[in-house]
């Protein structure tokens, strides 16, 4: 059995090793080297696209998400702006969220403070900044929640052991709540262990 490895390199990596010869055992790495695409002109084919609502095929969608990866005269922080810019107007909502996705993964990687801020602007009033917002509440809410279940068991035991409490915060919501609702029935605090 052959197993093969690719290393995907951005623009900076002009060479890589490709083989290791470990003694009884040699390694070899497949090379795919983004400095051999050009970035700006791939950003304006896929930007004449979407701007005259041409449907974007899956080849078009993973090239938007990794011309920041590829050879541009434009800084990263910039090129991966003006994709994310390009992917906001995608039609295709599944299209528009994969790309975005993988352009946040990249742009959390190589983006500069000041294009970051600028990149949170832009993503906060898309699908993905929405789902990223609800998710971020989602735990709020629950590490909230936790918390309080914690006080209101020390106030009513007067000592919750740490691996209580660890275990407490690792619960999901709906579990919280069931506790909070029968914690005036729970008259010890081993009883808490059938919830973890």
């Amino acid at each position: 059995m052959n197993i093969n490895t690719i290393v995907v390199y951005s623009s900076e990596i002009t060479d890589a090793v490709n083989h290791l010869n470990c003694g009884s055992i040699t390694y070899d790495i497949k090379s795919f080297y983004m400095k051999n695409f050009n970035g700006d002109e791939k950003l304006q084919t896929i930007e004449y696209k979407v701007n005259n609502n041409t449907e974007l095929t899956q080849q078009d969608i993973m090239t938007l998400s990794f011309i920041p990866l590829m050879r541009s005269k434009k800084s990263k922080s910039e090129i991966t702006l003006e994709s994310i810019e390009i992917a906001k107007n995608i039609q295709d909502n599944d299209d528009k969220n994969n790309c975005l996705m993988l352009l946040y993964a990249l742009f959390d990687k190589f983006g500069d403070d000041v294009s970051k801020k600028q990149f949170k602007e832009v993503v906060s009033i898309t699908e993905v900044g929405k789902m990223i917002y609800e998710e971020g509440l989602e735990k709020g809410i629950e590490k909230g929640t936790a918390e309080i279940l914690i006080k209101q068991l020390i106030k009513k035991f007067k000592i919750v052991p740490e691996e209580y409490k660890e275990s407490i915060r690792a619960l999901p919501q709906d579990v919280l709540e069931v506790i909070g609702t029968e914690i005036f029935d729970i008259n010890s605090i081993d009883e808490l262990k059938k919830y973890f």
